[in-house]
């Protein structure tokens, strides 16, 4: 089984994560990045958020470390929004999503 995690920028400060379309966090970051570390055993990676000049939302992935490559699951940017794309990762059931 797999879960689907999205992570997606609303307005000028919110970023929301959710699992299989249900929201299960939103953090305020005005002026800040929102970096979550995503794992599952041994495989871990970085999802970072950023609302940017001219008012529009930058989220991609990072690796945890050198060395420790990202893990080759279904990763995917969509438009969602006129200011933000939405970040899919198709993940193992047991995933766990830390703020950081």
């Amino acid at each position: 089984m797999t879960k689907q995690l999205t992570f997606i920028g609303h307005s000028d400060d919110i970023f929301s994560v959710s699992i299989d379309g249900k929201p299960v966090e939103e953090i305020d970051c005005f002026d800040e990045q929102a970096r979550y570390k995503v794992s599952s055993g041994e495989n871990q990676l970085y999802v970072v958020g950023e609302y940017v000049t001219p008012g529009v939302w930058m989220i991609g992935v990072a690796q945890i470390d050198q060395g420790i490559p990202i893990p080759n699951w279904n990763i995917q940017l969509t438009h969602e929004h006129d200011y933000s794309p939405a970040l899919t990762i198709e993940c193992p059931d047991d995933v766990k999503i830390e703020e950081c």
